[in-house]
């Protein structure tokens, strides 16, 4: 099987944004369709056919959308995720023959994040949902743990931009796997050139293995004056949990990372994708030009 029509959704986001790029770079020509919201701004080239639906995501108008489309691309923010179920029953009742649901982040998680988070709870929902009903739709989840360059930028590795201080859990040694924007939507765009590969299954892919520490060396390499707290990872751990029960949501993201902030690991379990699909790949040091470039990019705005 191959696939000739793709429909993204979400194509002017964070990561939508390099989808669209590696489908339209792609020597197989793909017919490339932006579902597009009607309250929605942006811009997209010539070549892509631009379709625009209401907000509230209603069935028969994306049922309407995908007609005659091979696969479907839902790259949505974390607010619009739970709509998945809609765009999925438009997906079978149109013919659509894969899948990719809003997943490239985190691939597990445990329990007790999930209740915290539930958004979390939604991409474990929805990847049930698809397994269930994959003899009607086939199915892709592209998973990378953490996006490098936002999570540099954001203060998501414990790394605080505004207050030049980071905290490095356990002294900030182990390695946790990362991937680039860019990286994860070429491993999307691969996953659709090789269909067989990638059928019905997580794809966990990355571009390195990585460290706090190894962050905040390149940082300092460039940046100084920053000032460095060293926590143990139990009891730091426990106080974002605490916080999060008594409602301070702010310390949803500091869980998250906490979930591999000890380290982990992609290479070596059975839903490891780099080889299955071919995926180029960069290394650190190119992953921090990256980030430099939009830094000091933010920096010039």
């Amino acid at each position: 099987m191959t696939f000739k029509s793709i429909c993204l959704i979400g194509a002017s986001g964070n990561l939508g944004t390099h989808i669209l790029r590696h489908l339209l770079e792609s020597s197989q020509n793909f017919n490339i369709t932006v579902l597009a919201r009607q309250s929605s701004t942006s811009k997209y080239p010539d070549n892509v056919k631009v379709v625009t639906f209401p907000d509230d995501y209603p069935v028969d108008k994306l049922k309407d959308a995908f007609t005659g489309i091979d696969v479907v691309i839902a790259s949505l923010s974390m607010t619009s995720m739970h709509q998945q179920f809609k765009i999925m029953d438009a997906c079978y009742a149109s013919g659509v023959k894969r899948y990719f649901p809003t997943e490239f982040g985190l691939d597990d998680l445990p329990q007790w994040l999930l209740d915290l988070r539930e958004m979390f709870k939604i991409k474990h929902d929805v990847r049930d949902h698809l397994i269930e009903n994959q003899a009607k739709m086939e199915w892709t989840s592209v998973c990378c743990n953490a996006f490098f360059e936002m999570g540099v930028g954001s203060g998501f590795f414990q790394i605080f931009w505004s207050e030049k201080k980071a905290v490095l859990i356990d002294g900030g040694k182990a390695e946790f796997v990362a991937a680039t924007l860019d990286t994860v939507g070429l491993a999307v765009v691969k996953a659709i050139e090789k269909p067989e590969a990638s059928k019905n299954r997580i794809l966990l892919v990355q571009d390195f293995r990585t460290s706090q520490k190894e962050i905040l060396d390149a940082i300092q390499k460039k940046v100084g004056g920053w000032e460095v707290e060293s926590v143990e990872s139990g009891p730091w751990l426990e106080s974002g949990i605490e916080a999060v029960k008594k409602g301070d949501n702010s310390q949803l993201g500091k869980l998250t990372f906490g979930t591999f902030a000890t380290g982990n690991k992609y290479e070596g379990r059975p839903e490891w994708g780099n080889e299955a699909i071919g995926l180029k790949t960069k290394s650190f040091d190119e992953a921090m030009d990256v980030f430099w470039a939009e830094h000091e990019a933010k920096q010039k705005a």
